[in-house]
């Protein structure tokens, strides 16, 4: 199983429900503020970078990863900002955890599902350590909410990246689910052969800047 196509992992998630305000029978009594709609194009706040195994990964203090060590990182912001850490972290971690580490980092990045326990019996039969090799790390430049859910909690994102000098875009699908006071790559099943697509732009997509 290679980095890239570990990376590439990922599901589709519910179609967005509309957020509906609560009115009041009596013309007297003020009528109830809808919740403001979620911000799916902000990129996360205060962004910076970190190196994970040769890979880098886009973090923030207020958006998230706020727990964990080295590979296995946890704790998100309840917002779409959240999500797409979540998406890439979870995604980076589930390919470059060692052979020792992966079993708690797929319990801690990961929903429980059929996914799961797909990747993790596949998981068993490789092999992987050390660092990924500049040529082939992927560089996440972008990403797009394409899902937003709230009952219940569930996020997709559409991640654009290149892959060591390559300059080809491609983007792959992350879902995401609010469990546990966290968010949780939902695994596909390979049945349901979910994979990467290449981009001929990133217009529609917001970039994550680069300070360094």
């Amino acid at each position: 199983m290679t980095v890239s196509r570990t990376l590439r992992i990922a599901a589709t998630a519910a179609t967005v429900l509309a957020l509906a305000a609560c009115g009041s029978g009596n013309d007297d009594a003020p009528t109830a503020t809808p919740d403001a709609a979620p911000d799916l194009r902000s990129a996360p706040a205060e962004l910076t970078w970190r190196e994970v195994a040769g890979v880098s990964v886009p973090t923030s203090r207020i958006d998230g990863p706020f727990a964990g060590t080295s590979v296995n990182r946890s704790g998100y912001a309840q917002t779409p900002q959240g999500a797409v850490l979540a998406a890439i972290n979870g995604q980076t971690a589930l390919a470059v955890a060692d052979d020792r580490a992966w079993p708690d980092v797929v319990n801690t990045v990961t929903a429980p599902g059929p996914g799961r326990d797909e990747f993790a019996a596949a998981r068993t039969a490789v092999t992987v350590s050390g660092s990924v090799p500049a040529d082939a790390a992927p560089k996440f430049v972008g990403f797009e909410v394409t899902d937003y859910s709230d009952d219940p909690l569930s996020a997709a994102v559409s991640v654009a990246q290149t892959i060591g000098t390559d300059t080809q875009l491609y983007a792959y699908p992350v879902a995401l689910q609010w469990i546990s006071d966290d968010w949780r790559i939902v695994l596909p099943t390979a049945e349901e052969n979910i994979d990467a697509v290449e981009l001929d732009s990133i217009d529609g997509y917001t970039t994550l800047e680069r300070t360094s």
